[in-house]
């Protein structure tokens, strides 16, 4: 068998993906078989594990794929535009992500996020992905801080924690009633944060 480019290996790697994304949404993660994503996919197990070293493997691989998906946009703090603004903006756009993403792909991402407490590599895998956007609030908390729009007592680290807090909490609250928010009620979520987030401004 020819030996295949990285770039014809990162290809079929998608394809797998993307087709046996559809069996974990149906089936969730502990109800999926290797044997099911052959079938979904066409390919032999034996081809799959060419590609993937577990079913494991290939989870992790697909929830890269959803949770980079989320248009985030994250850049760094503009000395130009208020720090009130950068961060409600920011905020503004993980809240409406979720407009991007079913309910099957919704409740998938939540299950990894449970199945991170006990697999290691799955709970790298989040903390990588919290930590980025972490520094990104940080940074733009700090700056705010400096130039006086941001009480200085208030924790960066902390007001982040909150608003992850915050967020999770609704998408536990949206799984537990097997119910996708519609844009009005994202619309409402986002004022009632915006409220909190003016708690921690000097006016």
């Amino acid at each position: 068998m020819p030996k295949l480019s990285a770039s014809k290996k990162e290809q079929n790697k998608n394809f797998i993906a993307e087709k046996s994304l559809e069996t974990f949404k149906e089936y969730g993660y502990h109800g999926t078989s290797m044997s099911m994503i052959s079938s979904a996919t066409g390919l032999s197990k034996g081809g799959l594990y060419a590609y993937f070293d577990s079913k494991e493997d290939l989870f992790i691989y697909i929830l890269d794929y959803l949770l980079n998906k989320k248009p985030y946009f994250l850049k760094p703090v503009n000395q130009h535009e208020s720090a009130y603004n950068q961060l409600l903006n920011q905020w503004k756009r993980i809240i409406f992500s979720w407009t991007e993403l079913d309910s099957s792909s919704t409740k998938l991402v939540f299950e990894f996020w449970m199945e991170s407490s006990r697999i290691p590599n799955y709970r790298e895998k989040l903390l990588a992905n919290y930590s980025t956007t972490e520094k990104y609030f940080i940074d733009i908390i700090e700056y705010g801080k400096k130039n006086g729009e941001f009480k200085a007592e208030i924790n960066p680290a902390i007001i982040t924690q909150i608003f992850w807090s915050y967020i999770d909490g609704q998408v536990q609250f949206w799984i537990a009633r097997d119910y996708q928010p519609n844009r009005d009620e994202l619309e409402l979520l986002f004022n009632q944060i915006k409220i909190l987030l003016k708690g921690v401004c000097m006016k």
